[in-house]
């Protein structure tokens, strides 16, 4: 019993020091923050192998978890016809879509990130939006990888991640447009729901 309640409690306070820090760190440490801890569960040698791939999977998708305005994504990611939703597709669309993304983007980073190296550049803020340019070194190429966030209550979160001029929150858009016009949502729903029970 003590000790479930002392994790409890450090969970609580590892939340709590997660928002302070988004909300007293700008758009660039922000970022910095993300990719310097990704970076060190890919590269802590206690985690390294096969064996140890869940446990850097799950810890990568917390931090992925509390980086993202999912909420905002997902509406986004419908353009109008979020819009013309009831009440009850609304969450349940931002919840799958919400899970895939994360196991998506998850997997991005334990395949794609291992000790490149970030150059961080422009900082482009224009109210609550923000831009932050990168670059990722690595052997043989250069990549170009900006980030968008936004302010809330709760600091800055990001919405979207541009690789190589290529917007991932756009990607879904034309995807998504593709599916209800050619189809419907119920259809485009439906399938995202499938993908989301065979990964439970």
């Amino acid at each position: 019993m003590i000790r479930r309640y002392a994790l409890f409690v450090m969970v609580l306070l590892v939340g709590c020091l997660w928002r302070s820090y988004a909300l007293a760190s700008g758009p660039t440490s922000f970022v910095k923050g993300i990719m310097d801890r990704v970076l060190a569960i890919q590269n802590d040698p206690a985690l390294a192998g096969a064996a140890h791939e869940q446990a850097r999977a799950q810890a990568i998708r917390e931090i992925i978890q509390k980086s993202f305005d999912f909420p905002h994504m997902a509406k986004s990611s419908l353009g109008s016809a979020y819009g013309r939703l009831s009440s009850g597709q609304r969450p349940e669309f931002t919840k799958v879509f919400s899970y895939l993304f994360q196991d998506s983007y998850t997997r991005l980073v334990l395949n794609f990130l291992k000790k490149e190296t970030v150059n961080y550049h422009q900082e482009i803020r224009q109210g609550s939006q923000a831009r932050v340019n990168t670059t990722l070194i690595r052997t043989n190429e250069t990549i170009p990888v900006d980030y968008l966030l936004h302010q809330n209550s709760h600091g800055w979160l990001l919405y979207d991640v541009i690789v190589d001029g290529v917007s991932i929150l756009n990607n879904y858009k034309s995807q998504f447009a593709k599916t209800i016009q050619s189809k419907s949502f119920e259809f485009l729903l439906e399938r995202l729901k499938s993908q989301y029970r065979a990964m439970q």
